[in-house]
This record gives structure tokens, sequence and C-alpha cells, in this order.
């Protein structure tokens, strides 16, 4: 059933605004552009989506068509993943740049300690061999003389029995 609006009907309406839309979108869509590339005489390589000029060599270029919606999303999509893993990327080479340059200024400072551990061990002996070196004397010191002591001869002890013989086992 269809409903009169002003005098048109009403599913006509949106049947017209329907196919109005559609025309508008072929008419203002992105569509393949024709691009031809002309060779000219001299070789010269020139891309145009206008007619070659006169003496050139004329070929048809196929272009790509647009993409969809869904193809442009999952482009940028990609595009920003990208970015994404450009900069952390960039974010760790800055990090291991730091790092590297935290170890070398370390390896430098201890260089320099050792260094500086050289020339104070260096100044050190300087100044021990500046300082006279006394020498002590040493004199050796007669051994007594001590005379073996003679000792008493033993005397003889008592004789002392042999111990009593064991009995087999059992005890009785």
């Amino acid at each position: 059933m269809d409903m009169v609006v002003n005098g048109v009907a009403r599913s006509g309406l949106r049947a017209s605004v329907v196919a109005a839309l559609a025309v508008a979108m072929a008419v203002f869509a992105p569509s393949a552009v024709a691009v031809n590339k002309c060779v000219g005489v001299d070789g010269k390589v020139t891309y145009t989506d206008g007619p070659c000029g006169g003496g050139s060599q004329v070929s048809r270029v196929e272009t790509p068509p647009p993409l969809s919606r869904e193809e442009q999303a999952a482009a940028m999509s990609r595009s920003e993943g990208l970015v994404r893993e450009a900069r952390e990327l960039e974010a760790r080479r800055a990090r291991e740049a730091a790092e590297r340059r935290r170890y070398e200024d370390m390896q430098r400072q201890i260089e320099a300690q050792r260094r500086q551990a050289e020339l104070d061990e260096a100044e050190r002996l300087s100044r021990m061999s500046a300082q006279p070196v006394y020498s002590v004397p040493v004199y050796p010191v007669p051994l007594r003389y001590r005379p073996h002591s003679v000792l008493p001869p033993a005397t003889q002890a008592a004789p002392v029995a042999p111990p009593a013989k064991m009995r087999a086992y059992p005890f009785r």
C-alpha cells in the first residue's frame, strides 16, 4: 500500500532517492584512471592520463582498481602496526645506544682509575728509592758448649708373672 505525501507516492519517493544515491556514488566514486605511457623519439618516457604527443609510441598502463573501504581499513591498520613497530624499534635502538654509551663511559672510568693506580704506585716506589736504606749488622752468636749428661745405669726390675691363659668359650 503506497502512501501519498504531497501528491507523490511514498514508495516511489524512496525508490527515486535510492536511484539518485546510486548515480551519485557512481559519478563521484574514484575509478581506475587510464594512464598512457608515451615513449618519445629520443627515448624519453612520459606517463600521462591524456593523449600522447605526435611521434610517440603509446602503450596503455593498467592501474589497479581503487580499494574498498574494508581494504582501506585493513591497510590503515597494517600501516599503523608498521609505524608502531618502527617506533618500538627506534626506542629499542635508542636504549641500546644509551646502554652502550654508559658501558663505554664505565670502561673509560675503569681505565682512568687503573692508570691513576699505576701512577700512584710509581710515585710510592720513587719515594721509597729516595730514602736511604740502612742495613742492620747481624753478628753471629757463639754457641755455648754443654757437655753430655751421663745417665746412671738402669736397675733391673723384678720379674713379672705371665698373664693367665684364656679358657675356651662358653665359660663354665
